[in-house]
């Protein structure tokens, strides 16, 4: 077969978050380039996700806020509750003028594919088989069409980046011990104590995150569920493991008489309960070789600890864009992006870890973790905010001094 020539254009592979904040950015700025999914279409996943001030500022900057204000959530603050009796740990509100919203994925995967102006690029059932170096450019095999030649390659591919498999073939994640389900179900009155924040419950072996979707009184907004026990027993990695929505209730009956109404609607519901195993993966020693680079979970893939792996991702897209726009190489802008990002996402990929730890606390641990929230809460909330200032005040839009 004849390789089709698109040799003055950079190939995407995965149109997920990452994948398209990235075929955005290259849009605004004029560069050419492919997107390729290996999915028949978009899915609709309507499960949430969580969208930080550092990243709010990124959709700002590519004209995309209004239409994320359209089916967001706004996020004021947080609320941390006991598993076991229910009181509430701590509370407090966030400090920062750029908001944080929440909303479902399927929304905002929406907003971004619709921001493209020519949707001609991106291409659906393309799986990448492998890649080869040819000279300057790169040679892309894929499972069911013809081989694609062309000048730079960004994989942002997922947790199962066959990309990286080809740059790492004897990297191996490592199961973190913990299963998660993640439900989602239309917002009700009852649940209006949960409005305006992220609540969630922490206890021995097990902690609960719920926080609502879309528009107060409106048919879009929703109530994310994500349930996360310890489990030895549990380790595939998959997001689309139907379980037993009986036998989670079950699993996680709880204090809180609010918790426990949400599971008996779970269980009602038509909405699925999906299962799936929380892997470890440490840091690569690289992302970037010749004209191939990674993105986003490809790269970093990380805990949901600390709601920001899809963040780290956007906040990637952007940056690869200014350090393309910036340097006289591919390989150099490659190279530039790399080093601008790994301090950070390794860093975040590290407190996530260690937040497990602290939301499945047991005795003394828990005691203690309490107490200090309780203290904190009480005399200084504003130090709640000050640990996560290195996450939210981040700006991607200004923070180029390493070009």
């Amino acid at each position: 077969m004849i390789a089709k020539q698109t040799k003055d254009e950079i190939i995407i592979v995965g149109a997920g978050i990452g994948g398209l904040t990235l075929a955005r950015a290259l849009e605004k700025k004029g560069v050419n380039f492919q997107l390729y999914e290996q999915a028949n279409s978009f899915e609709a996943l309507g499960y949430g996700i969580q969208l930080s001030p550092n990243v709010v500022r990124v959709f700002e900057e590519l004209g995309l806020l209004k239409q994320l204000e359209k089916v967001s959530h706004p996020c004021l603050g947080f609320e941390l509750r006991s598993f076991k009796a229910d009181n509430v740990l701590a509370t407090w509100q966030l400090d920062s003028p750029t908001p944080y919203y929440q909303c479902r994925r399927a929304d905002l995967h929406q907003i971004l594919f619709n921001s493209l102006e020519d949707k001609s690029r991106t291409h659906f059932s393309q799986r990448l088989e492998s890649y080869e170096q040819k000279e300057e450019h790169l040679c892309l095999h894929w499972e069911n069409g013809n081989p694609i030649t062309t000048k730079a390659l960004v994989a942002a591919d997922g947790v199962r980046s066959q990309v990286r498999r080809s740059l790492f073939p004897e990297y191996e994640a490592k199961y973190a011990g913990y299963a998660a389900y993640r439900a989602i179900l239309p917002f009700q009155d009852k649940y209006s104590p949960l409005w305006g924040k992220t609540t969630v419950w922490m206890g021995k072996n097990h902690h609960v995150v719920v926080y609502p979707n879309g528009k107060d009184k409106d048919s879009t907004a929703w109530l994310n569920l994500v349930l996360v026990v310890k489990d030895k027993r549990w380790s595939q990695q998959g997001w689309t493991i139907r379980t037993d929505k009986d036998k989670v209730a079950k699993e996680f009956s709880n204090r809180s008489a609010l918790l426990n109404d949400i599971l008996k609607d779970m269980v009602a519901s038509a909405e699925p309960c999906f299962k799936w195993g929380l892997f470890i993966h440490e840091p690569l020693p690289y992302w970037s070789k010749g004209n191939v680079t990674l993105l986003g979970d490809a790269a970093h893939p990380m805990l949901p600890f600390q709601a920001q792996g899809a963040a780290m991702a956007i906040e990637d897209a952007y940056l690869l864009v200014q350090c393309l726009d910036r340097a006289n190489n591919i390989e150099k802008a490659f190279i530039d992006y790399q080093d601008a990002r790994m301090q950070r996402t390794t860093k975040v990929q590290q407190v996530s870890r260690n937040n497990a730890g602290i939301f499945h606390a047991a005795g003394i641990k828990a005691t203690v973790r309490n107490f200090v929230l309780a203290v904190v809460s009480m005399i200084n909330p504003s130090l709640f905010n000050k640990k996560s200032a290195w996450i939210y005040d981040y700006d991607p839009t200004v923070d180029l001094e390493y070009l």
